[in-house]
């Protein structure tokens, strides 16, 4: 007997998982970046070309749209996952934003740009199967004054409970959360790659982690 499904039912059901995974990272992972976000393009200078790693669905970047506009910036929004980025797509053009914000399916480890005022990571850094190698490579891309902002929750106290639940939350909404992320290693991990941290702002403090907005450049030679 066939019990394979027809063409079309198969498509129709692709197409109903892509829109429930970026449904859920929208009301999951692009509503708490949002904040992130305006806080790092603040700190920006007019007319910044900034590439954006990791933009997902776009969320975070259409909810500060006044501020990009008002500060003329162009943003080069790179992802892997093809699904986030059709929703990004949309999403920008429903805002009318594609005049300062374009978007590319690429991996940052295959991005060939340069040039750029600043390089943001959303909380997207640690998770980057070689942050080191991934680090180096826009630190490469920098204009001479250009600065790598990164947003991250970092873990104060070592929590086995949270290391495991972060994994298993990635099996259920197929959203990474990323690896519990200590300040340690984040410190580490930044040196490695040859870059300076030159600013840390706690964004918000919880009891057990904190958001923070860390700024660096890279490390000079002498």
């Amino acid at each position: 007997m066939n019990i394979n499904l027809p063409a079309e039912v198969s498509v129709s059901r692709n197409n109903l998982v892509s829109t429930l995974r970026g449904i859920i990272y929208d009301r999951t992972f692009a509503k708490l970046t949002i904040n992130w976000y305006r806080a790092v393009l603040e700190r920006l200078p007019d007319r910044a070309e900034v590439l954006d790693v990791g933009i997902g669905t776009g969320g975070a970047v259409v909810a500060n749209a006044d501020l990009i506009r008002s500060k003329q910036l162009r943003i080069l929004g790179i992802d892997i996952d093809a699904d986030y980025l059709e929703r990004c797509t949309k999403a920008l053009a429903k805002a009318g934003l594609t005049e300062h914000v374009q978007v590319r399916l690429e991996s940052v480890y295959d991005h060939q740009g340069g040039g750029y005022d600043a390089v943001y990571f959303s909380g997207s850094f640690m998770l980057l199967p070689d942050p080191v190698g991934a680090l180096d490579r826009v630190l490469g891309q920098l204009k001479p004054e250009g600065k790598v902002f990164f947003t991250q929750t970092f873990q104060e106290r070592r929590s086995v409970l949270v290391e495991k639940v972060k994994p298993m939350l990635h099996k259920i909404t197929t959203i990474h959360f990323g690896q519990v992320t200590y300040w340690e290693n984040f410190q580490s991990v930044l040196a490695q790659a040859g870059a300076r941290i030159t600013d840390v702002v706690v964004l918000k403090q919880l009891r057990n982690a904190s958001f923070r907005l860390i700024e660096a450049v890279p490390e000079l030679i002498s």
